[in-house]
């Protein structure tokens, strides 16, 4: 479902090459207005909403997301929501999700599991929602924060781009293959404004823009197409102001409209 692929957009990017733990990202609550796209420009449709939520804990993160749209199906309008909370360990080695789909308030689907790697970067991920089902995670598999704290690195360091494996959790298949390029902000959104109030958090940091193409690891018909393309623009302490998402001739865009800082932990 695009609802779903575009949650995977939100949380974006990196190498396991980079030390999981060298960059800490900013705890933060942003909404953002989402809307739909037509062969890559504005399209028809009532405006969705996208929520994030990214806790700092002692040991790691927790992300919260939620992301509401109204789509035209064959029976008229359909109200989709989807919801996830992860929690994945500040090594980037283990994660913890459960992902919630609905439409017009009615369960759609549900999973729910664990996923660990070890210190080669390989593990597996266990379902206890459908129970029973798991999937290898091959070396260089990346979690979420894991892939986000990288992408940054890459960034800093002017790599340009790169590929990686990346792996939440959101159905029971291997990690998709990503390609990742980062590059210049574009000069629509080289004057994206912060939501007022949070000036404070995009001072003295820099703005990164990338694009990615996402490649299913077992595709039907082999065309070697990407299943999906998303690109983003974010700070560099990991809060996103700018994002789309695009499959075929439909797509989505959103929008940063409000935002707050979240406290830090005191740990020992």
């Amino acid at each position: 479902m695009l609802i779903t692929r575009l949650l995977t957009v939100a949380i974006l990017a990196a190498s396991l090459a980079l030390p999981a733990a060298a960059q800490d990202l900013q705890p933060h609550r942003a909404v953002y207005s989402v809307s739909m796209l037509e062969k890559g420009k504005p399209g028809m449709g009532p405006p969705g909403t996208y929520a994030f939520e990214l806790k700092q804990t002692c040991e790691g993160y927790v992300i919260n997301q939620r992301m509401r749209l109204e789509v035209e199906g064959n029976k008229g309008s359909v109200v989709s929501e989807q919801t996830s909370t992860m929690t994945e360990s500040r090594d980037g080695r283990k994660l913890r999700f459960e992902h919630h789909s609905a439409a017009n308030g009615k369960q759609t689907s549900l999973l729910r599991g664990d996923a660990t790697l070890d210190d080669e970067g390989r593990g597996q991920s266990l379902f206890s929602e459908p129970e029973g089902q798991s999937v290898a995670l091959p070396t260089g598999t990346l979690f979420p924060n894991a892939l986000t704290r990288a992408t940054i690195q890459h960034a800093k360091a002017e790599d340009g781009g790169f590929d990686t494996l990346f792996f939440y959790g959101e159905k029971v298949k291997p990690p998709q293959s990503v390609n990742l390029v980062i590059g210049r902000v574009p000069k629509r959104l080289a004057d994206f404004k912060l939501p007022e109030g949070a000036e404070s958090l995009g001072e003295n940091r820099a703005r990164i823009y990338y694009r990615g193409a996402f490649f299913e690891a077992e595709p039907k018909g082999q065309t070697g197409e990407a299943a999906y393309e998303m690109s983003s623009l974010m700070l560099d302490n990991g809060i996103e102001l700018y994002g789309t998402h695009e499959e075929g001739d439909g797509g989505i865009e959103y929008r940063l409209t409000r935002l707050e800082s979240l406290p830090k932990p005191t740990c020992n």
